[in-house]
């Protein structure tokens, strides 16, 4: 049983009964006093059977005491709404209705419904729990929902209402909650409105004040582009989860119809936007962070999405069939191994050799040599591989890439995710990077247009090129702008149902879907290296 039925149960017996004692024993020495009452002790007399009259009389008696306890009952329930005690206000409601005549039910009803009105909700979700009750289940079920839509709790509130409605579809609120529901919509539902979630300040800043800028340029795009103003309601979550927390109840309240982000919180300010019923696609490349609610997604280069990315291109694109995988014995490396061997068996493809090595050493000899073999015909090393994979960043590549050319290891595929993607792999690996795919989720140079015109006007209003950040933020906003304009998206409902119904969305990102657990599904850049340039490779 539910720990807050057992504390309502507890109270109960406990503090609710000790003041019933104290009414009933009053109720007792009342009676005893007036007329039911005599000055003499009673003579015994052998038991008779009681007639008619008798038998009437005592019911009699019973149904005027039972009215007199009622109103006692009332009476307390009363002072106890007075003092803002519903809980026990409601307890000692139930107990006068369990006693009450036909003449007394209507005005128990009438208060507890101003009680219910005032009454916390997770009390009367307790309540509701508690088996054979007085009380009309119907009752607490719209007033929970009525409760809950005036705290703008409005995924709760319809979820209560949708319950009472189709549990008693006849019951003379039922009408009054279909109006409920309906009108919700449109209180809740900002459509040309989002919130924007970002470490604005503290040790992460950096990240947050580049996704805001294209956040800012999709605003001003779009609002150009429709003839209408869009607004952004922006929030710094100074990379703080209970702060993250609070700024989800803050965009509630400003009713937007969905949030961007957060970066790095996304797990606290999740979990309060599923409980609130709002939409919220986090910057996040955590896949499993989705699969926690319904109304959550995520828009990120994930490690999933790199190797699924290198492993396509490798086996059908180039037609390889072999590949080895050379890491730095450390997490990031020990993950992305997992990932890419997984990648390779669904391409049929073949892991022929792994090796890995101390991220702290400048020497990778051993481990190359150990990697392609050490028969030798003359003086060339056999390797039975055609591709290589090395998941680390430049400041070891620069050491690795001539180490494989001296032991040998030469014009092979060099796959790398996208730590790849920077100026000094140009510079450091000179000679030596040839042949590179590299991928990322956003080139600036790529063809196409819908990118290049984004790289060229961004640069122009900030003065500096974007980067993934800019680029997947700018996405983002435009993602939750547009699926908002749907004309069949007129509830926070409707609008995480579309963002779910695998429509395609083309951004300077590339291609973007969203699956059914809220995932995206990435179209992401493929790069080599010509002539000392990054260059896209068109597949």
């Amino acid at each position: 049983m539910h720990q807050h039925t057992k504390n309502l149960r507890n109270k109960m017996n406990t503090k609710s009964i000790t003041r019933m004692g104290r009414i009933c024993f009053f109720l007792a020495i009342v009676l005893m006093a007036g007329p039911w009452g005599c000055t003499k002790m009673p003579v015994k007399h052998p038991p008779e059977k009681p007639s008619a009259i008798e038998e009437k009389t005592s019911e009699q008696e019973k149904s005027q005491q039972d009215i007199e306890l009622t109103h006692i009952l009332m009476a307390e329930a009363e002072n106890f709404s007075v003092q803002e005690n519903y809980q026990d206000a409601l307890f000692v409601y139930n107990q006068a209705l369990a006693l009450a005549e036909p003449g007394d039910r209507t005005k128990i009803l009438m208060g507890i419904e101003k009680v219910l009105a005032k009454t916390h909700t997770h009390v009367i979700e307790a309540f509701l729990k508690i088996k054979n009750l007085s009380i009309p289940n119907p009752l607490l079920l719209y007033w929970l929902g009525l409760n809950h839509a005036t705290q703008n709790n409005y995924a709760q509130a319809q979820k209560a209402l949708e319950i009472f409605i189709s549990s008693y579809p006849d019951h003379a609120y039922a009408e009054d909650a279909r109006d409920l529901l309906v009108s919700m919509k449109s209180a809740s539902f900002k459509r040309d409105t989002i919130g924007c979630m970002l470490p604005l300040s503290g040790k992460y800043q950096i990240f947050g004040q580049r996704a805001l800028q294209g956040v800012e340029m999709a605003i001003q795009d779009l609002s150009a582009r429709h003839g209408q103003n869009f607004h952004v309601v922006i929030k710094d979550t100074q990379s703080n989860p209970e702060r993250a927390v609070e700024c989800v109840d803050e965009l509630s309240q400003e009713r937007v119809m969905g949030i961007l982000g957060p970066i790095l919180t996304e797990e606290t300010a999740g979990t309060r936007a599923e409980e609130l019923g709002i939409p919220m696609i986090a910057l996040t490349q955590k896949s499993d962070f989705p699969l926690q609610g319904e109304y959550l997604f995520s828009n990120f280069i994930t490690p999933e999405m790199q190797v699924q990315a290198l492993a396509s291109y490798v086996f059908k694109e180039l037609g390889l069939q072999r590949v080895a995988i050379l890491y730095p014995n450390e997490r990031y490396g020990q993950r992305y191994v997992e990932l890419f061997r997984e990648a390779v068996n669904g391409f049929n493809g073949q892991v022929v050799g792994v090796e890995s090595y101390d991220g702290k050493n400048t020497d990778f000899t051993i481990p190359i040599k150990k990697l392609t073999g050490e028969s030798h015909v003359g003086k060339k090393v056999q390797i039975d591989f055609q591709a290589l994979f090395i998941p680390d960043s430049p400041s070891r590549l620069n050491l690795i890439l001539p180490q494989l050319a001296f032991n040998d290891a030469r014009n092979l595929v060099l796959l790398g995710t996208n730590l790849w993607h920077q100026e000094s792999l140009l510079t450091g690996a000179k000679g030596y990077n040839k042949k590179a795919v590299i991928v990322d989720g956003y080139f600036g140079d790529s063809e196409n247009p819908i990118t290049a015109d984004f790289e060229k006007r961004f640069n122009l209003m900030y003065g500096n090129r974007p980067g993934f950040i800019e680029a997947i933020a700018y996405d983002t906003a435009v993602i939750l702008l547009s699926a908002a304009m749907d004309e069949q998206v007129d509830s926070r409902e409707s609008l995480k149902n579309t963002l779910q119904g695998s429509r395609l969305f083309e951004g300077v990102t590339g291609n973007t879907i969203f699956d059914k657990t809220g995932s995206a599904h990435k179209q992401l850049f493929l790069i080599t290296i010509k002539k000392e340039k990054f260059m896209e490779i068109r597949h």
